[in-house]
């Protein structure tokens, strides 16, 4: 027993094991990392709209002003009026000469005769006031009537132009002076008044 006690009080290894417990507790202790899935997100820098130093082309017909060409509206109403007359007057010659066939008297006679003169002169004032067409391009005006066609210089002085009354007068018209020649008369019955010497007075304010 006394063998025993002494061994046990001689023996090192309950030392070696209480050192190195100690030295365990002296350790720093590890921490804990976070998972790398709750790390914290990371903003991404959204894309900024920079604008072009160069503007872009656009394609297509560049874009131009107003147009100075005019087309004026022709004035068919006299016309159409005549020819009106003309229908109702023909249209009794036929019956004149229908009951001046089948009775032959002075009155029958007569009635067709002056029915006939006035289908004549009908006629020929429709075919002496055609449709006059008026148009202002490029500061030259163009009309176009009965077949023939003459243009007048508006944009220049080159044309000398008369003015005779105001739009809404009866005798208002329009003279273009021609040399050695007639001069060429615009009127009511070919052009509205105000219609047109509101494009005259854009090329001669005079």
């Amino acid at each position: 027993m006394v063998g025993s006690h002494r061994r046990d009080k001689d023996d090192p290894a309950p030392d070696l094991f209480d050192r190195w417990m100690s030295h365990r507790q002296d350790e720093p202790q590890p921490v804990a990392v976070a998972d790398a899935t709750e790390a914290e997100p990371v903003l991404k820098a959204e894309p900024v709209d920079v604008p072009s130093p160069h503007p872009p082309v656009r394609s297509g017909p560049p874009t131009t002003g107003p147009s100075t060409d005019v087309e004026f509206t022709p004035r068919t109403r006299a016309r159409r009026l005549v020819g009106a007359l003309l229908l109702c007057a023909l249209a009794g010659l036929v019956a004149a000469a229908i009951v001046a066939g089948q009775d032959p008297t002075t009155l029958t006679v007569g009635i067709a005769a002056v029915l006939l003169v006035l289908t004549l002169v009908l006629w020929a004032i429709r075919a002496s006031s055609p449709v006059a067409h008026l148009a202002v391009r490029a500061g030259q005006l163009e009309v176009v009537q009965g077949g023939g066609r003459f243009v007048f210089d508006l944009s220049g002085g080159f044309t000398p132009i008369e003015v005779v009354g105001t739009p809404g007068e009866r005798r208002w018209r329009v003279m273009f002076l021609r040399s050695n020649m007639e001069p060429y008369v615009i009127d009511s019955s070919m052009v509205d008044p105000r219609e047109f010497m509101d494009v005259l007075s854009r090329y001669r304010s005079e």
